[in-house]
């Protein structure tokens, strides 16, 4: 395989097929000032030996429940000995863009609007979307502004907005039934190469806050649901 890409979780390897290969690494995001592990986090805090194996486990659980939900993702196959994921080649947005939705207060929307709300405050199902910028510590942008930044029209805003929610809604259910609540999750999306909107990167732990019996749930934790 060829290297294409280093990235703060994952590697990216190019196929001779033109198909890619995420390899999971150990390392955990979080908050640099603290150096607290969160799911929110812009940087590498840490490592910790089977992070990648456990955001893999989960990711490859969802990409599966959401194929079969017909939300399309550009997952092929996961093989978890070596930690990887095979994927479809996709195009991003920019930089790429995190589709958020919050269905309690925590994180960044704490830190932001902590005048108004308070940690663990009850959300109507927030969105949100922000620019994968770590630079700019993940700022949030409006639809006006990424139609006149000529990303995204405002169709396409529309049909990436209705994707991550029904996404986001599957992942809650199913958490649900494993007795666990989810606070809030981010999707990333790409173009295929049919143009065809599809879920990447990965659904697991390191995307989502969760929580069972009033406790937040580590990558560990939310792995061991499953």
């Amino acid at each position: 395989m060829e290297i294409f890409y280093k990235g703060k979780t994952k590697d990216v390897y190019k196929l001779a097929n033109g198909n890619y290969v995420l390899r999971f690494k150990d390392t955990v995001t979080g908050w640099a000032d603290s150096g607290e592990r969160d799911s929110g986090g812009n940087q590498v805090v840490g490592e910790v030996a089977g992070v990648g194996y456990n955001c893999l486990k989960v990711s490859k659980y969802y990409f599966e429940l959401l194929n079969k939900n017909k939300i399309p993702t550009h997952f092929i196959s996961a093989n978890l000995d070596k930690v990887e994921m095979e994927v479809l080649p996709c195009q991003v947005f920019g930089f790429g863009l995190e589709w958020v939705i919050r269905y309690k207060a925590t994180g960044s929307f704490t830190k932001r609007f902590g005048a108004f709300v308070e940690e663990g405050d009850d959300l109507p199902e927030v969105f949100e979307v922000t620019l994968k910028d770590d630079d700019r510590d993940d700022p949030p942008i409006t639809e006006e502004i990424l139609v006149a930044l000529k990303k995204i029209t405002a169709k396409e805003f529309k049909q990436l907005a209705d994707l991550t929610r029904k996404s986001a809604q599957i992942v809650k259910a199913d958490l649900a039934k494993k007795g666990a609540q989810l606070w809030d999750i981010k999707f990333e999306f790409g173009r295929d190469a049919k143009g065809k909107f599809v879920v990447i990167d990965e659904v697991s732990g390191g995307n989502m806050r969760v929580y069972k019996n009033g406790e937040k749930l580590s990558y560990e934790q939310v792995a061991a649901l499953f």
